[in-house]
C-alpha cells in the first residue's frame, strides 16, 4: 500500500512534469541563399513563420508572445519589421536609407529598441510597437550594437572603446553609463540573465569566439565554450537553466546549439541548412507547431 506522504510526492512530481514545457527558439535559417524566420520545439520539430523572396532575419518575440519583431529586407536595405502572429500581417516599421537591424523588445512589450545608420553611424533607437515616437538613445559619434533591454532599466550593449567592443550599460534616458569590461578584447551581444546576476556574452579574448558569463557583482568572467568553431549569439530561457547560441565556421555551416547555464550538456539543435540569431521565445502560445 502507498502511504499519503508517499501518493503527495507521486503528484508533486506528476504535475511538474505536466506544467514544465519544451523550451521554444527563435532563429534564422538560410537555404539556397534565402533567410527565413523559423521557431524550434526542442525535442519536438520546427516551424516556418516568413516565406518572402527577400530576406528575413533576427526575430524576437514580444512578451505577450502575439508579435514578432525583425529585421527584413522586403523593401530596401535592412529595416525593422513585425508580423502579428494572431492575424498574420506582416507590417514595415522603419523606413531609413541606412541599415536598421537587431530589434528587442523592453520588458514591458512597450518599446522596440535597434539598431540603425541614419544619423551617420550605428546609434541605439527605440520606437513604439507601431513605429512611432522613434528616438535615438546613444547620439554618439562612436558606434553601438547588438543591445538588448535588462529587466532591470539598464540598456546592455556593445560599444568600441580604444579600438575594441567592450559590454556597456546606461539608463534608456543616456544616464548612468558605464564601461563593464576593460580587457584588450572585443566583447559583444550582451544578454543580461533573468536573475540579474550574471551578463551572457561572446569574445575573442582568448583568441577564438567564444560565449562567456560575467558576474555583474565581482566583475568575474567564466568561460562556458571551448570549441576550434565560433560560438557566438548566447540568449538566456526565462528560467536561467539554458543557453541557446550558435555554433560554426561563419561561412557554410552555422548551427543552433543549446547547453546548460553552466556549459555542460551542449547539444546540436539543428542540422541542415545555415542557422543563426537564436533567441528564446518565452511565451510561444501564438507559434502553431503541428
Amino acid at each position: 500500500m502507498i502511504n499519503k506522504l508517499t501518493l503527495f510526492w507521486i503528484l508533486i512530481v506528476i504535475t511538474k512534469a505536466l506544467i514544465a514545457q519544451p523550451y521554444v527558439i527563435l532563429y534564422t535559417k538560410q537555404t539556397n541563399r534565402n533567410d527565413e524566420l523559423y521557431a524550434l520545439k526542442v525535442g519536438s520539430g520546427e516551424v516556418r513563420i516568413t516565406r518572402h523572396p527577400a530576406k528575413d532575419s533576427s526575430p524576437d518575440l514580444s512578451p505577450d508572445g502575439k508579435t514578432i519583431v525583425f529585421t527584413s529586407e522586403r523593401k530596401g536595405w535592412w529595416k525593422i519589421w513585425k508580423k502579428d502572429l494572431v492575424s498574420g500581417y506582416v507590417t514595415q516599421l522603419t523606413d531609413a536609407s541606412s541599415a536598421e537591424y537587431a530589434p528587442t523588445w523592453s520588458p514591458d512589450g512597450s518599446k522596440i529598441m535597434f539598431t540603425s545608420g541614419r544619423s551617420g553611424n550605428a546609434d541605439l533607437y527605440v520606437m513604439n510597437p507601431d513605429g512611432s515616437k522613434l528616438t535615438n538613445m546613444t547620439n554618439s559619434s562612436t558606434q553601438e550594437a547588438w543591445a538588448d533591454w535588462g529587466s532591470d532599466g539598464f540598456v546592455y550593449f556593445s560599444r568600441p572603446v580604444n579600438g575594441n567592443h567592450k559590454l556597456v550599460r546606461m539608463k534608456p534616458d543616456g544616464s548612468q553609463l558605464e564601461i563593464l569590461t576593460d580587457r584588450n578584447s572585443n566583447d559583444l551581444m550582451p544578454r543580461l540573465s533573468p536573475d540579474e546576476q550574471k551578463l551572457l556574452f561572446y569574445s575573442d579574448r582568448d583568441g577564438n569566439l567564444e560565449v562567456y558569463t560575467m558576474n555583474l557583482a565581482s566583475k568575474e568572467i567564466t568561460r562556458l565554450t571551448n570549441h576550434p568553431l565560433q560560438d557566438i549569439r548566447g540568449d538566456w530561457s526565462s528560467d536561467g537553466k539554458k543557453i541557446v547560441f550558435e555554433r560554426g565556421n561563419k561561412q557554410n555551416s552555422q548551427h543552433i546549439y543549446l547547453m546548460n547555464a553552466d556549459g555542460s550538456e551542449q547539444r546540436q539543435l539543428t542540422t541542415s541548412g545555415y542557422n543563426y540569431s537564436p533567441r528564446f521565445a518565452d511565451n510561444p502560445a501564438y507559434l502553431k507547431f503541428n
